[in-house]
């Protein structure tokens, strides 16, 4: 994960040096943070795969590669961990990721929750997850991802 980190770091000193000249933003929404579950999901090559252990670990090296920097006043840039939670369904027998009720036990919600990274920000998904839609889940928002 050294590697993920060293690269992160440096797209992330060229996002600076880029908005210098004010041609780009200091946020970047990356990365992807879905578990890749079924492979026949459109965006599953833009994830670390389907392991919750090593996409926590990739995730936490890309997190700290983009935002940290030696004086821990400020962060380098933002990251923002995109489709946050169960966002991984397209379109299966009629059923798209904007109409979708993820079932997902408490456990699971843990599991593939990252705490250590400290985001600077999480972008919810269109589902809903257990019934209440992602956005506006305040224990998912609050709870799990703070």
């Amino acid at each position: 994960m050294r590697l993920v980190y060293h690269i992160t770091s440096v797209i992330s000193t060229e996002t600076r040096a880029f908005n210098n000249e004010n041609r780009a933003g200091l946020n970047l929404f990356t990365p992807n943070v879905n578990i890749f579950r079924d492979p026949r999901w459109g965006r599953g090559q833009e994830t670390s795969g389907k392991d919750p252990f090593l996409t926590s670990e990739y995730v936490y090296a890309l997190v700290q590669g983009l935002q940290r920097v030696k004086d821990e006043h400020y962060l380098k840039i933002t990251a923002d961990c995109k489709a946050y939670n169960a966002y991984d369904l397209e379109n299966w027998i009629g059923t798209a990721r904007f109409h979708f009720d993820a079932k997902i036990s408490d456990q699971d919600l843990v599991e593939t929750c990252i705490h250590d990274a400290h985001v600077a920000s999480i972008m919810c998904s269109y589902n809903t997850i257990n019934g209440i839609p992602s956005c506006a889940n305040q224990f998912e928002i609050e709870m799990l991802a703070r």
